[in-house]
């Protein structure tokens, strides 16, 4: 079965992103990587280096490197390169 990446192809590596989280997070980031595996592993989602989280969030720090996954993901539009 394909994984549903929300979107998300390998056309959108290193651009700016404005990606909204399930639980209502709001982060603009760098995308990094793609990582898609075969189920039933949980390891499919995006790699980046954070810009901004809003609301602020203590478990995460600006410019540090994160990984979430797909199904985490609301929606996310392209703001830059």
């Amino acid at each position: 079965m394909p994984v549903d990446t929300r979107g998300f192809r390998d056309g959108h590596i290193g651009k700016r992103l404005r990606v909204e989280l399930q639980n209502g997070e709001v982060d603009d980031i760098n995308l990094l990587e793609l990582t898609i595996c075969e189920e039933p592993e949980p390891c499919c989602g995006i790699t980046y280096i954070l810009n901004s989280a809003r609301p602020s969030t203590v478990e995460k720090e600006n410019g540090g490197v994160y990984w979430t996954a797909f199904e985490a993901i609301r929606n996310f539009q392209v703001i830059g390169d």
